[in-house]
């Protein structure tokens, strides 16, 4: 089973990520922040981080390169969601070290594609 962190600041949203981590039969991680993301990532070292582009009202493409710098976080695929122009974000999610992006509202299929893709059962 891969670990997932999925980040995003809607309770909603991250209980729906989870359930779907559960459909798959992997093990979901959640955090509502930036900050709590960042810690989670070091200390859990998760196989794959799904997060939304806008945490809080504030774009989350510096955790992403901070995530991308670090020797410990910097080889873990990371998935951006986002409600907002996708083609805009997308390019800057990509440019940040992003491998891809899904469109808000999120539909099922593709993010269990996107899981299946980056976080293969171990």
């Amino acid at each position: 089973m891969a670990s997932i962190l999925f980040v995003d600041d809607e309770p909603l949203t991250r209980t729906l990520l989870t359930q779907a981590a559960i459909i798959m039969g992997h093990e979901a991680i959640t955090a509502a922040n930036e900050e709590e993301a960042l810690h989670l990532a070091q200390e859990m070292q998760p196989d794959l981080i799904v997060t939304d582009v806008n945490l809080n009202g504030r774009r989350s493409l510096e955790m992403i390169r901070q995530l991308r710098s670090s020797p410990d976080t910097g080889s873990i695929p990371i998935v951006t969601l986002s409600a907002l122009n996708l083609s805009e974000i997308q390019s800057e999610a990509r440019a940040s070290g992003a491998v891809a992006s899904l469109e808000k509202p999120i539909r099922l299929q593709e993010l269990l594609e996107v899981i299946g893709e980056y976080a293969p059962k171990k």
